[in-house]
């Protein structure tokens, strides 16, 4: 169940993966040991709550992500059908019968099952078996940048001088910090309010667009081609899909079992015994 080939295999995700892996422990650091000392000190409950949320905020996150990360979604060592049976399709890369929903990642270099995309932060696909950790990282990443954000628009406040010199600080932060004449540091910090602005936009937007996908029962693919054919006419059952038999409970904790109601390879058992329930 887990990957067998972790490392990146381009230089688009090398990138991604490592600028996603060491903005998780600075942004943690700045918002605790930084910003949120601002508002209420570093010696009160109300400081120890606040990092205790955090916390929280960053397991999820993390959790989710190495989720993501280590899952294997292909079709390796999967048992498949050697019949060509109705929506399945032989893949000359593979070299195998591929069940319905899966396409061949030529990044991954393997046929996905339920295959969604290949996202470049993760260095991986996102298939039926990790899009459940996919989606709860794009849900608490874009919360804890709500988060970040409320508090940072305080320490924005407190050192930006709202000047056309300050201004274009603000919302250039990176030319500034190569080329500007304010201390380092406080340009950096900058930067990384600006940064926990754009991750609550990009965050916010890629979540609500996958959940609406998930609600109606497609992938980027079918939404793509308009096809519904695994649609199993409720918005709950096919969240089921995704998130397991205990959907309800997988926002908890990225460590909560779920049990997935199918092994992404025969979907129309799932569609004819939803169908029957009607």
């Amino acid at each position: 169940m887990w990957r067998k080939r972790l490392w990146p295999k381009t230089i688009a995700d090398y990138a991604a993966v490592l600028l996603m892996v060491s903005m998780f422990p600075i942004m943690y650091w700045f918002e605790v040991f930084m910003v949120i000392p601002l508002y209420f000190g570093d010696r009160n409950a109300i400081y120890i709550l606040h990092c205790i949320i955090s916390t929280y905020l960053l397991i999820n996150v993390v959790g989710n992500y190495v989720a993501i990360y280590v899952i294997d979604t292909s079709i390796d060592g999967k048992f498949l059908s050697s019949e060509l049976k109705p929506k399945w399709k032989f893949c000359e890369i593979c070299e195998c019968i591929t069940p319905p929903r899966s396409w061949h990642c030529n990044v991954c270099n393997t046929c996905i099952l339920k295959r969604d995309h290949h996202c470049n932060f993760t260095s991986c696909c996102i298939g039926h078996y990790n899009q459940r950790h996919f989606m709860m990282f794009l849900f608490y990443f874009t919360v804890s940048a709500i988060y970040c954000t409320y508090f940072n628009a305080f320490f924005i406040w407190k050192y930006t001088s709202f000047t056309i010199s300050g201004l274009l600080k603000l919302f250039l932060p990176l030319a500034a910090l190569v080329f500007g004449n304010d201390v380092f540091v406080i340009q950096f910090y900058r930067l990384l309010c600006v940064l926990a602005v754009v991750a609550m936009v990009a965050g916010g937007v890629l979540f609500y667009y996958h959940f609406i996908n998930i609600c109606n029962g497609m992938v980027m693919y079918e939404k793509g081609k308009n096809i519904k054919d695994y649609d199993l006419g409720s918005a709950k059952e096919n969240i089921r899909i995704v998130f397991g038999n205990r959907w309800y409970l997988t926002w908890i904790s990225p460590f909560v079992r779920s049990e997935l109601p199918t092994d992404g390879i025969h979907w129309d058992e799932i569609k004819l015994l939803t169908s029957k329930g009607k």
